[in-house]
């Protein structure tokens, strides 16, 4: 029986927890969009993935839910949905992001998508933690933008280029 191949890197996916799907959808898809990576799965979409709230006039048994009883909305990004390498789970105030020292980083294809990818998170309700430029304490070629999402994620987009 042959194994699967590993990614490259090791990670099949990260997985966060956000306080709203809505907000959360706004923004992810907007900053991730320039670094390739777009929404592959949707829970509250059947033509991504997901399946259409059940029909209470239908069903006799609840939904899968959180210890609240509310279903835990979720989304997925990728370059496509064999590749998803980011989950988004909206748990709502139960949602905290980790503390300093903790970021998430996305390559970017090219300098022209860090910069994009910044102007669009801010866009979309993230805040600045580092304009687009090189960092050259990391390397001549290192080209990054900072940005915290609306739920206090740190995230980084990178072109090595």
């Amino acid at each position: 029986m042959s194994q699967p191949t590993p990614s490259v890197l090791g990670l099949g996916h990260i997985s966060i927890g956000v306080h709203s799907y809505t907000v959360s959808k706004a923004f992810y898809s907007a900053a991730l969009s320039p670094l390739g990576l777009n929404l592959v799965f949707d829970s509250e979409d059947p033509s991504k993935g997901g399946t259409a709230p059940p029909d209470p006039d239908t069903t006799s048994s609840p939904p899968p839910s959180t210890a609240s009883s509310k279903k835990v909305r979720t989304l997925g990004f990728g370059p496509d949905a064999d590749h998803e390498i980011l989950n988004i789970f909206e748990f709502g105030d139960d949602a905290s992001p980790p503390g300093p020292g903790f970021h998430l980083a996305f390559n970017a294809p090219t300098r022209d998508a860090v910069v994009e990818f910044h102007a669009m998170a801010l866009g979309f309700g993230g805040s600045d933690n580092g304009l687009p430029g090189v960092r050259k304490h990391y390397g001549e070629r290192y080209f990054a933008a900072f940005v915290v999402d609306p739920d206090g994620w740190r995230l980084e987009a990178v072109c090595k280029a």
